[in-house]
């Protein structure tokens, strides 16, 4: 009964601490690469192609 006790306050312990850190690097103002490598992209309104033709698929005689 001991084990399941301890096995029980450590995961939530790691998670509280787990979600603590997250929170953290969340609200905190350093960015990460991958974030600052997207930053030219922030201000661009999304485009959307100008033609929707479905891709042809070649035609194969040898199928029947």
């Amino acid at each position: 009964m001991e084990v399941l006790f301890l096995t029980t306050l450590f995961s939530v312990l790691f998670a509280i601490f787990f979600l603590a850190l997250f929170l953290r690097t969340r609200q905190g103002g350093r960015s990460c690469a991958d974030q600052d490598a997207l930053l030219p992209f922030r201000d661009e309104a999304p485009t959307v192609p100008l033609s929707k033709q479905p891709m042809n698929r070649p035609s194969n005689d040898h199928d029947q």
